[in-house]
Order: C-alpha cells, then structure tokens, then sequence
C-alpha cells in the first residue's frame, strides 16, 4: 500500500510451476492477456491466459539474471511484451522446452522433454537465447553493494517522476 513503483527481483529464480506464472502474471495484467503458448506432442498446443486482471497500478520493472529460468522467464516475458515492463539485469537462462516425469518401476523416474513453451509474442526463449534486458545491470562481486537491483530502482524511479 502506497508503493509508487515496483520492482520484482527475479535473480536466481529457476522457475517452477507454470500456474504459478499465470496467475502471478494476473496480477500485473489485464484479464483475458497471453501469458504463453504451449506446443506438446502429448498435450497438443494450449494457450495460457490471465485470470480475473491485474490489481497492480503502479510502473514496475523485472530484474534478471543468467539463473532467470523457466516459468520465471515466462512470467519475465508475459509482463515486458504484454504489460510494458521494463527488464533490467543480464541475458536470462533461455529454457523454452518443458518436460514430464515418469515414474519407472525400480523406483526411479524417467524426464522427458516433450514440449517447448513461447511467449506472448510467439518467442521460444531456447531460440533467442534468452531474454535480453532493455537495461543492462551487472553487480560486482567485489562490492557490498547489489548494484544491479540499484540500477532497477533507478529504472523505475524514472518511471514514477517521469
């Protein structure tokens, strides 16, 4: 409450469930807006869209980095394409497939990749490399400081005065 600006820090996330992504993705942007696209070979092509529509009215801004993965990089894409957020950070990891488990009878399981996933403007983030960051941020790890979320604060900071 009263926030003027936000920033979602999604460093070192490597991802998780993709409902999950969905419905945080609901509460940036406007219900009924592509938050991805699936293509499988056992669950044939679906399209993921938000829910009841965003509840968050204020400029905010992504920050990532070479361990953004997954559906983190799915949620990453869903508010930069569709809800205008700006990216800040380093290059993400570039996951565009998606696997299922089967569990095998010695007990152990068998990872199967069996999809790729795309982003509201039809990207397979394996194909591009990535996301690629509107504005680069890089910390130093010989500084105390975190100089990449700095950099997102300003980017946002920009946002509200500007």
């Amino acid at each position: 409450e009263g926030a003027e600006g936000l920033v979602l820090d999604l460093r070192e996330n490597p991802g998780g469930l993709l409902n999950e992504a969905v419905d945080t993705a609901s509460l940036f942007l406007p219900a009924g807006e592509t938050v991805v696209t699936t293509k499988s070979r056992t669950k044939g092509d679906t399209t993921k869209t938000t829910g009841s529509g965003k509840i968050v009215d204020v400029p905010y801004d992504i920050l990532v980095d070479r361990n953004t993965a997954s559906s983190a990089e799915i949620l990453t894409a869903a508010l930069n394409e569709d809800g205008g957020a700006t990216v800040v950070g380093t290059r993400t990891y570039g996951k565009g497939v998606f696997q299922e488990e089967h569990d095998l009878a010695n007990g152990g399981a068998l990872k199967l990749t069996v999809g790729e996933y795309f982003t509201p403007n039809g990207e397979n983030l394996a194909e591009t490399g990535g996301i690629h960051p509107e504005v680069k941020a890089v910390d130093n790890p010989n500084t105390g400081k975190d100089e990449a979320r700095q950099k997102a604060l300003e980017t946002v900071a920009a946002q509200v005065t500007g």
